[in-house]
């Protein structure tokens, strides 16, 4: 089963996050990602056996350990790839500290529990388009608000139908 660590978005920051999710869509091409998908990656794990899941979770929840909720407030938009075909953003513009912590964390547990993960940097943001077309260089202000940062959640992630289905395996309070 193919594995993920994920934060969930603050309610103020989601509300914020679909406005700036419409917007988009009326001088952006590309693949938008529905806001039921929406969240921060803070560990790709990629396929792990199904037996492996109650370790991961122990193994989260040590990550996790002596972080509490924090606040975060949206910031500007960016992007990964091509012009002509980028996974586009929203990042965050206060809390950096604080989701820096939680994700090293989340990821050293893993990685010292035996675990291999995606190590590519990491930039907390949401990703609100996939093959985006932004050669034109003129997006949207995106819309910001302010929320907490209270759940860490373990998906298990299907790419097999039309579009991305994830499935939340255990719940993380901080």
């Amino acid at each position: 089963m193919r594995l993920f660590v994920a934060a969930d978005i603050p309610d103020g920051c989601y509300d914020a996050l679909c406005e700036t999710s419409a917007s988009l869509r009326s001088c952006v091409r590309g693949r938008y990602v529905g806001p039921d998908l929406f969240h921060v990656t803070l560990a790709f794990l990629g396929e792990v056996l199904a037996t492996q899941v109650a370790e991961v979770v122990c193994l989260v929840r040590k990550g996790c350990e002596g972080v509490s909720p924090f606040r975060t407030t949206l910031g500007g938009l960016g992007t990964f790839g091509r012009a002509s075909s980028a996974d586009l953003w929203q990042g965050f513009a206060e809390g950096q500290s604080e989701w820096s912590a939680l994700a090293q964390g989340v990821r050293k547990a893993l990685r010292d529990g035996g675990f291999a993960i995606d190590e590519k940097g990491f930039i907390p943001h949401v990703t609100l388009m996939r093959r985006a077309d932004v050669t034109h260089g003129l997006l949207p202000m995106p819309c910001v608000d302010t929320g907490t940062v209270s759940t860490v959640v373990l998906f298990s992630s299907d790419l097999s139908g039309d579009r991305p289905y994830y499935e939340a395996l255990e719940r993380i309070e901080l």
